[in-house]
C-alpha cells in the first residue's frame, strides 16, 4: 500500500461476502464434479477483479467466467423476472472485452442455491461477439451483498438459452 492510501475495504471480507463465496466456490465445485475435464482458476479475492476466474482444458484457456449466485428457485425467475437474470452491464462488457483480448468465449454461470441447480450461458463467443440477445435496463438494484442501493445499467441474461447442468 502506498503511505497515506486509504486501504480497500471489500466487501467479500464481510460475513456474508464469506457466505457469499463459499457458495460462489460451491458452485464451481459442483461444475468441476459433472466436468473434471475443466479445471477453474479464480482471480485474486483480496482485491476487485472484472471477472470471477477462466476456466482451462487440456492445459488451454477455455472461457472466462462470471459466477452469480441467487436464493431463488427456477419458478422465482421465471415468473418474476421473465426468465432473466441480472448482471450488471459493467460486468458484462469487462468479460466480452477478456473475450475478445484472449480468443475465448465469456460465460455467465448462476446458481439457485434453494434447489441447487447449476446453469451456464455462453454470453459471447471466443471473437468476443454477443452469443445470445439480451436486454438491458438501468435500474436500482442492491449496491453489494451487504446492502444498499445502486442505480445503474444491467443486462438481463435469458435463462431459457442457458445449459442446466446435473
Amino acid at each position: 500500500m502506498v503511505r497515506g492510501e486509504i486501504p480497500l475495504v471489500m466487501d467479500i471480507n464481510t460475513k456474508r461476502g464469506q457466505s457469499s463465496l463459499n457458495y460462489e466456490r460451491d458452485a464451481i465445485e459442483k461444475f468441476s464434479l459433472i466436468h473434471p475435464e475443466y479445471r477453474f482458476i479464480e482471480t485474486p479475492k483480496d482485491r476487485p477483479a472484472a471477472v470471477d476466474g477462466v476456466f482451462m482444458k487440456g492445459g488451454v484457456l477455455h472461457s472466462v467466467l462470471e459466477v452469480k449466485v441467487r436464493n431463488m428457485t427456477r419458478a422465482k425467475l421465471r415468473d418474476s423476472f421473465d426468465d432473466t437474470w441480472l448482471v450488471t452491464m459493467d460486468k458484462v462488457e469487462a468479460g466480452r472485452a477478456l473475450s475478445r483480448l484472449l480468443r475465448i468465449p465469456f460465460v455467465g454461470m448462476l446458481y439457485l442455491l434453494p434447489e441447487e441447480r447449476l446453469f451456464t450461458l455462453r454470453i459471447t463467443d471466443e471473437k468476443g461477439e454477443w452469443a445470445l440477445d439480451f436486454d438491458t435496463k438501468e435500474t436500482v438494484t442492491q449496491k453489494c451483498i451487504n446492502g444498499g442501493e445502486a442505480t445503474r445499467l444491467n443486462a438481463f441474461l435469458p435463462l431459457a438459452t442457458a445449459r442446466e447442468h446435473k
